[in-house]
């Protein structure tokens, strides 16, 4: 019974000894991530109605994040009609430069779809999707945040929060 009674105390001394956990407050992230697939790295199969695609890319961020990225991600292409096909995107960012006065490296994670009249961009067709930081080195090892992106293929742009622990 003695162990019983012992085990809250305990817990709470740990809970109240604990040194409070700190963040900055979000503030404001925006910009563009403009990218170029490198066509070496395209590889494609199909099964059915659909197309899966991997490949790479070299991207640009201006704004918050001002720096340059390799990226990789898979495709997933759904024929639905004749001139109708979904297409569904997920991939990491590897990102080196600055964010808020701060230098390093980062990897995001991204996800997003667009509809589109092949598997590949076509005129009108818009990009949406969210991406995630996961990990960061340098300057940028406390640095959080997530938000989301639009825009045509290449030419994107992005919004959501950051913050510094």
């Amino acid at each position: 019974m003695k162990k019983l009674l012992a085990l809250p105390l305990v817990a709470c001394a740990l809970v109240m000894g604990a040194p409070p956990a700190l963040a900055g407050p979000p503030e404001a992230a925006e910009g563009e991530w403009n990218y170029v697939v490198d066509p070496a790295s395209v590889t494609a199969r199909t099964a059915g109605n659909n197309t899966f695609i991997t490949a790479a890319e070299d991207a640009v961020f201006t704004g918050t994040f001002e720096g340059t990225s390799y990226d990789t991600f898979s495709l997933i292409c759904h024929q639905k009609a004749p001139d109708v096909v979904d297409i569904n995107v997920k991939g990491d960012i590897y990102f080196t430069g600055d964010v808020m006065d701060q230098s390093g490296t980062l990897t995001m994670r991204f996800v997003g779809k667009m509809t589109s009249t092949n598997c590949g961009p076509a005129e009108g067709a818009t990009w949406t999707g969210t991406w995630t930081i996961i990990d960061g080195g340098g300057g940028l090892a406390d640095l959080h945040g997530h938000g989301t992106w639009t825009g045509p293929a290449y030419f994107l742009d992005y919004a959501g929060k950051v913050h510094f622990d």
